[in-house]
This record gives structure tokens, sequence and C-alpha cells, in this order.
């Protein structure tokens, strides 16, 4: 599955960026700041593949970005950018780009939210190679969310030009036929 591959490979290039980032922020930044502008940046780039798997719109993810942005800004919210980037990245993946499977989605939430965060609460990473192991971890529980929750990208509804009169169809009649053309490609195959 794409989604699971990807998150994988996210979350090795991402462990793999952390050690040298590490080594290099401790001589110029404190190691919170780089964490958490790291971690940011791993949560924008995430958010964007979220969005692409479920065909969400960018725009979308735009105001619970900001609103962790602002938590990374606020000095000495190590903790509080934690867990508000892990809010952030539950309310991205399971109330915007996958939405269509509430339980589905709460209990996958509950299991990957928690265990993500308990590599990191509970043995809290000191060091750039355990620090890269935590995300590693981190993301590897990420993947499971993908085993829970069924990844049905909804089709983008996209304004077409009625043949008859020139005009643009109803979005409702762009879904209507856009699940009618699924339909008869399922019973096609």
């Amino acid at each position: 599955m794409k989604p699971i591959r990807t998150t994988l490979i996210f979350g090795i290039i991402s462990c793999l960026a952390i050690i040298p980032l590490s080594f290099v922020s401790n001589l110029h930044w404190q190691g919170a700041v780089t964490f958490k502008l790291f971690f940011l940046l791993n949560l924008i780039l995430y958010s964007v593949f979220l969005c692409r798997w479920s065909n969400t719109r960018l725009i979308s993810v735009f105001f619970p970005l900001l609103l962790v942005t602002g938590v990374a800004l606020w000095p000495n919210s190590s903790t509080g950018f934690i867990l508000a980037a892990l809010a952030v990245l539950s309310w991205i993946r399971s109330g915007i780009c996958f939405k269509h499977v509430p339980l589905r989605a709460f209990i996958a939430e509950v299991l990957t939210i928690t265990g993500g965060a308990g590599y990191y609460i509970l043995w809290r990473p000191d060091s750039p190679v355990t620090l890269a192991l935590a995300l590693w971890l981190f993301f590897l529980v990420q993947t499971l969310y993908f085993f829970i929750v069924p990844i049905v990208p909804l089709p983008r509804i996209r304004e077409t030009a009625n043949a008859a009169g020139g005009g643009s169809v109803d979005a409702f009649e762009q879904a209507s036929q856009d699940m009618k053309r699924v339909l008869m490609d399922g019973v096609r195959s």
C-alpha cells in the first residue's frame, strides 16, 4: 500500500536527517528549538502526503498547521508543542483527510498517537541517536493507522461544462455522475 510504504520511507528519511541536524544545531541553537522546528517541518510535509492520498485540498490543513506553528514559536513550550502537534496530526488525518469512518478513525488515532507519543514521553530521548530511534518508532506506529482505517480517496468535485447550455454542472450532479462512472467501471471489471 502506498501510504504505508511512504510513511515508512518518510520516517527513515526523517530519522536519518535528525542526527546531523542535532549535532549542528547544538552549536548554534538550543536543542529544543531545533527539535520543534524539525518536527513542525515533518508535520507539514506529512500533511501534504495525507492531502494527496485523500484528494483533500491543501488549503484545508492550513489553519491547523498555522495553530501548531504558533505553539512552536512560543518559547519554553516543548511538551505543549508535542501535545499540540499530535492533536493537529490527529485533526488533519481523521478530521480533515480521512473522515469517512469516524469510529475506526478514533480507535486508530488513540492507538497511534498514544503509542507514538509514548516513546517520547516515557523514553525522553536526549542524544541524537536515541532521538532518531524514537522518531523512527513514532513513524512505525503511525503506519498502523492505515491498517485500521481503509483509505478510500473521495473524487474531487470539478466544474464541467454542460453540453446543452455551456453552463456549469451543479456540484451534487457532478458527484452523482462520478459515482455512476465508478460503479459502472466496477461492474465491468
